[in-house]
């Protein structure tokens, strides 16, 4: 909306010196005005709505136009499921242990945990345009256009539905639950030994029959395809804010290279023009999807060798024993294949736009 206001004052501005210029400058009117004339456009087409000024460099042959062109929100409604136990287990025991554990986050929190959480996405696709119409025809009504787009590199982005975040809050409370369970039981009768909770004053450390519970659930997580590197699964959790998040970017400077067909909106009447373009709008290739994922990285024992006496080492536990998981950002588009459900269509769709098509309609009335 700032942008908008800014360029509908640039507007106002040009306007204002347009009129001071005929009424001080009307008797001293020459021919070589570098500015012979000010048109101000609308535009409507696949770049979403814009305004724009434009002025001829070269009378009958090069024009230029510079504006602002903004994409509607709309919102576009995407299912992913969340599952418990590892991959070793079959579609129908994952549900079974994703039900169980549902249930024992419901009877601790009083919470209910979704299944299906879903996603809205949101186009933010906003660019500063500047383009040159060059006419070399016979049929000066045809132009062939040359310039660039530029605006925030993120264009689109999706994040969880508000309806779901008690489902996200709980998650994030049990893989919470689960890393203290799990350091807990490998750091029992250590110096590094620590509870998974405390209660009421008390400590409670996980023994072995907690352990293989919580093992046996797993961590609470979304499974988007797997990784085509590795093939292995390519896990989303909710984030520290618990939410979950993902990115639609591009380059931020897009050079454009189109053409297009205009002449008088109305007979005789030089006053007001209509044109149409078509062309291509050059954001780098494919889009990149990002997202958080999380990823397994291996069992930390603590084990190192310590110097007990001079020359002597042994190995003894200096730090405290626990599983590690990373986040890394992963483009979806480029580093993971197979993705299920509409986050799969989408991610497709956006893979066969490495450029992007560009057709806009134009009105124009002259300032002066």
């Amino acid at each position: 909306m700032k942008k908008i206001i800014t360029i509908a004052a640039a507007i106002a501005m040009a306007t204002n010196i347009a009129c001071a210029q005929d009424t001080f400058g009307e008797s001293n009117q020459t021919s070589n005005k570098i500015i012979k004339h000010l048109d101000l456009g609308v535009t409507l087409g696949t770049d979403g709505i814009g305004l724009d000024l434009s002025t001829p460099v070269v009378k009958n042959w090069v024009n230029v136009r510079a504006g602002f062109t903004y994409m509607p929100r709309f919102n576009a409604t995407m299912h992913f499921g969340f599952e418990a136990g590892d991959e070793s287990m079959t579609p129908a025991e994952r549900d079974e242990q994703f039900d169980r554990l549902s249930g024992m986050l419901h009877d601790m929190i009083g919470t209910t945990v979704d299944k299906e959480v879903d996603m809205v996405g949101t186009p933010k696709f906003q660019n500063f345009k500047f383009l040159v119409d060059v006419t070399p025809f016979r049929n000066k009504n045809w132009h062939v256009t040359g310039g660039f787009y530029w605006g925030p590199s993120r264009i689109a982005y999706a994040e969880n539905a508000i309806y779901d975040a008690t489902s996200l809050v709980s998650t994030s409370f049990y893989n919470n639950l689960y890393d203290r369970v799990v350091t807990s039981y490998h750091n029992l009768f250590s110096d590094f030994e620590t509870p998974y909770m405390s209660m009421g004053g008390q400590d409670l450390y996980a023994d072995q029959e907690i352990y293989d519970k919580f093992k046996s659930y797993g961590r609470m997580k979304v499974q988007l395809g797997e990784y085509k590197d590795t093939g292995e699964p390519c896990y989303v959790e909710p984030d520290e804010n618990n939410m979950m998040i993902a990115k639609v970017k591009v380059n931020s400077f897009r050079p454009y290279l189109g053409f297009g067909y205009g002449g008088r909106l109305l007979k005789n009447d030089d006053r007001y023009q209509i044109s149409f373009d078509a062309g291509l709008m050059f954001w780098g290739g494919t889009p990149q999807v990002l997202v958080t994922a999380t990823q397994y990285a291996g069992f930390d024992d603590g084990m190192g060798m310590v110097e007990v006496r001079p020359g002597v080492f042994e190995e003894r536990q200096v730090r405290q024993a626990k599983e590690i998981y990373v986040k890394r950002e992963v483009n979806l588009a480029k580093d993971v294949r197979n993705i299920g459900g509409k986050v799969g269509d989408y991610v497709d769709v956006l893979k066969s736009f490495k450029v992007y098509p560009v057709i806009s309609l134009r009105i124009s009335r002259r300032l002066w």
